[in-house]
């Protein structure tokens, strides 16, 4: 028994091959869930854009009253907060998984990669660092804080 134990323990800590189908695999995935953030963070912007420009229209049309306007107003804000920070989450998500491909690719690459480190894909890095890094990035904030001028604009000047 205490010898199965010891070969079990050997096997793990025996540093893998770069090329060893295991480790491939764990990159994979770890790929496949930054591409995976990546497209949810794209698909804010693909929803976020139309509806806030659906409401848009309906602020400049002359369907309906002052009143009704303000309304729509505020009630636009909050898909627009919504959105960036369901983007900026997404982003913040992405950028720590990355961060987790790197520590493998580099364990990998030093031919420190082990065995008990295959399919543990956890975010790596400070989350409120992240966050930060996330909400001020050209990504994100450029789109939201445009489409809130817009929103502004459209209620000043055009409504």
């Amino acid at each position: 028994m205490a010898e199965t134990q010891t070969a079990r323990s050997d096997s793990v800590s025996v540093g893998l091959a770069p090329d060893n189908g295991a480790v491939l695999k764990h990159m994979d995935m770890y790929q496949g869930i930054i591409t995976r953030m990546a497209s949810n963070s794209a698909s804010c912007k693909k929803w976020g854009i139309p509806l806030i420009s659906a409401m848009l229209g309906f602020i400049v049309s002359d369907q309906i009253v002052s009143a009704q306007k303000e309304a729509l107003v505020l009630l636009a804000l909050f898909p627009i907060g919504i959105f960036y920070f369901l983007d900026s989450y997404y982003l913040m998500l992405e950028n720590r998984f990355r961060e987790g491909f790197n520590d493998s690719a580099k364990a990998i690459r030093s031919g420190t990669f082990k065995q008990s480190n295959l399919f543990k894909m956890h975010p790596k890095g400070s989350e409120a660092g992240y966050w930060l890094k996330s909400l001020t990035s050209f990504a994100t904030w450029p789109v939201y804080l445009g489409l809130l001028a817009l929103l502004v604009f459209c209620y000043k000047v055009v409504a």
